[in-house]
């Protein structure tokens, strides 16, 4: 009688179970671990498009910070509102800069504003170089609101601009103001930061800073700007867009070079736009020959 070996089916299947189960562990290992490099070239890119890097002197790798968020786009009539606000009067004595640049700047400042004083004191100074070169113009405007005497002092700036020195006089101010302060203004203050900032006429700067029209026309300034919407300083007005609050200067120049580029465009698109089409000069060739 021939004995029958038991089968192997049920260990062969059990093997191929165990195989089953290794093989499945390793793929779902393979998958976690293509999901982990992924995410880490993903958070790489993030990390390059924030932050490029640039050879230093020394050969170490410096980070770029990532670009500051642009202004806002304005809206059809936002722009309209812009174009009204920008001035451009040779005569306007509380401006600097070329009348055609391409860019103007109109600053809605308080001389009791800590923001302003920060802004007049650390950004003003280092767009000296955009006003110079033709390619910014500042135009100031009184919002004053802080404190009981920033209308005094806005008057006491009208005055000074009545004998060319306002642009001295605002320096003067707030290069004695605290930066993270509310400064209060007496005459007496202003006259002698007038004297600093080189006004010659004293009792003329004192009758101009007290008279009904120059408290008419401070008064008149700051509702206006209320009119308008803006209520908090510094605020500005740069090209065809604005920036409300305080920026720093590397922000502001970004702001200001890209409208001086964008005003370029349009200026060559109308150009191009307004060119009378080009015809022909040349006479037309005789069909007989010349003798």
């Amino acid at each position: 009688m021939s004995v029958q070996s038991p089968s192997p089916t049920p260990t062969r299947s059990r093997s191929n179970r165990a195989t089953v189960v290794v093989l499945v562990v390793i793929a779902v290992i393979l998958v976690v671990i293509a999901a982990l490099l992924l995410q880490n070239v993903a958070s790489r890119h993030r990390q390059g498009t924030a932050a490029t890097s640039s050879a230093g002197s020394d050969g170490s790798a410096t980070a770029v910070p990532e670009p500051t968020p642009a202004p806002p786009v304005p809206d059809q009539q936002t722009l309209e509102l812009i174009h009204s606000e920008t001035h451009r009067n040779p005569a306007d004595a509380q401006a600097r800069g070329r009348v055609d640049a391409p860019v103007v700047m109109v600053v809605y400042s308080d001389f009791a504003c800590p923001y302003c004083t920060q802004f007049a004191q650390n950004v003003e100074p280092e767009l000296a170089d955009l006003v110079d070169q033709g390619t910014l113009r500042i135009e100031w405007r009184d919002l004053a609101q802080i404190s009981p005497t920033s209308p005094l002092a806005a008057q006491a700036g009208r005055a000074a601009a009545k004998q060319g020195r306002f642009w001295e006089f605002h320096d003067a101010v707030y290069a004695a103001a605290d930066p993270q302060g509310h400064p209060e203004y007496t005459e007496d203050s202003l006259v002698t930061l007038a004297r600093k900032a080189g006004v010659a006429a004293i009792e003329q700067f004192r009758t101009d800073m007290n008279a009904p029209e120059t408290v008419a026309a401070v008064i008149e300034a700051t509702n206006h700007a209320h009119s308008i919407g803006i209520t908090g300083t510094p605020f500005m007005i740069v090209g065809e867009t604005f920036i409300s609050g305080y920026k720093d200067a590397d922000y502001m120049k970004a702001v200001i070079n890209s409208q001086a580029a964008r005003a370029k465009t349009s200026a060559t698109a109308s150009a191009t736009a307004s060119a009378p089409a080009r015809t022909s000069t040349a006479p037309a060739a005789s069909s007989a020959a010349t003798r």
